[in-house]
């Protein structure tokens, strides 16, 4: 059977097509682009755990990647329910007590300030707690709210079967990708994949040496002003640092019903002043890690310029929220391995001198060699 080749004009058209048909495609499923990365990075943090286990344990990897998913699973459920009873309860009381304090400072603010000459009401200052509670409990505010939830939810079970197909099938899927490059860069297509592979181990480590800075950095801060349980914030903060934003703010949360109802073991303030130190101290070390500690270890990490980090992070937050903020960073620093290499080849340039100095340097090893030898 004989084949035509296609012209020139033909293969552009084609080339073409298949461009704007990706191109509409992520526009069309851009929202499943955070989920997806996600998936994605969460198998790849748990597939050393699961090629550790299957060459100890010599099973199948299916059964391997079964047993390892199922426990993650089960570490987690296992902290929600030790921690979600208690939240609710806690807060409750302290919206009841902060109720309490409203009632009560608003007969002297009913008493009119005289101010310069003039009288100045301060009751209108205040919202009456019950009608501000009717403001809330209003049917559209709760379906919108059941609405998010759902949601949430929906993007959740996607990523936590998309992370279990990714994990059971990425050897295939890995060499399926790979394979997909022309012959005439294949072996580039697989350095730019280990390039890229380091780069999102080095993320994970840069990640890890954050966590365990906040742990550390909170639990100490938690010691010296007396706040109970110090040990256990320092690891939860270590642990929801992972989660931009939303993990330091829980963490704060929880640490301010905490100093709220149980005060401080040595401070002499009231348990009203001391929750307002204690939230203070939390968000200045959100503060401190946002603006200078996460630019300066990722950047140390991943090579990267502080300012890019830190841009590249509050930009994803503003424009895309913490899903893609959690992956943005190793995807920046992959795009700049994957430009750096096309800026090489289309200006000709070699992408990789140092194979070429490494290659010499060993040819003049053995030249060395043997003339010390004879041959």
């Amino acid at each position: 059977m004989t084949t035509h080749s296609w012209s020139r004009s033909a293969r552009y058209f084609s080339l073409t097509l298949v461009l704007a048909g990706l191109i509409w495609f992520i526009i069309a499923a851009r929202a499943l682009i955070g989920p997806l990365l996600i998936s994605a990075l969460l198998a790849y943090v748990l597939n050393p755990a699961v090629v550790f286990f299957n060459k100890k344990a010599k099973l199948p990897r299916k059964w391997v990647v079964l047993v390892v998913y199922l426990a993650s699973i089960a570490i987690i459920v296992t902290l929600v329910i030790i921690f979600a009873p208690i939240i609710p309860a806690q807060v409750t009381s302290l919206v009841e007590e902060l109720q309490r304090i409203l009632i009560q400072i608003e007969q002297p603010l009913a008493r009119p300030v005289q101010f310069l000459g003039l009288q100045i009401s301060l009751e209108n200052l205040i919202t009456d707690p019950e009608a501000l509670s009717a403001d809330f409990v209003r049917p559209d505010l709760i379906l919108e709210i059941a609405r998010t939830a759902s949601e949430n939810l929906a993007w959740m079970l996607v990523i936590l079967v998309t992370t279990y197909y990714i994990m059971q099938d990425w050897p295939k899927l890995r060499e399926w990708m790979l394979n997909l490059a022309p012959k005439f860069i294949a072996e580039d297509t697989r350095r730019l994949y280990d390039e890229i592979s380091a780069i999102w181990q080095k993320y994970l480590v840069g990640q890890l040496r954050l966590m365990i800075i906040i742990g550390v950095v909170t639990g100490l801060t938690s010691a010296a002003v007396g706040l109970p349980g110090a040990a256990g914030f320092g690891v939860l903060a270590g642990l929801l640092d992972i989660i931009l934003t939303v993990g330091p703010t829980i963490a704060t949360i929880i640490a301010g019903v905490v100093a709220y109802f149980a005060g401080s073991t040595f401070l002499p303030l009231t348990n009203l002043w001391f929750t307002l130190l204690v939230v203070l101290l939390f968000m200045a070390i959100k503060l401190i890690e946002d603006v200078w500690l996460r630019p300066r270890v990722m950047g140390s990490t991943l090579k990267m310029h502080s300012a890019v980090v830190f841009i590249a992070i509050m930009g994803a937050l503003a424009l895309a929220g913490v899903l893609v903020a959690l992956i943005i960073i190793p995807v920046v620093a992959s795009a700049g391995i994957i430009i750096h290499y096309l800026y090489c080849r289309i200006l000709e340039i070699d992408p990789w001198p140092e194979d070429a100095e490494n290659a010499e340097h060993s040819s003049g090893r053995h030249v060395e060699r043997g003339n010390e030898t004879g041959e």
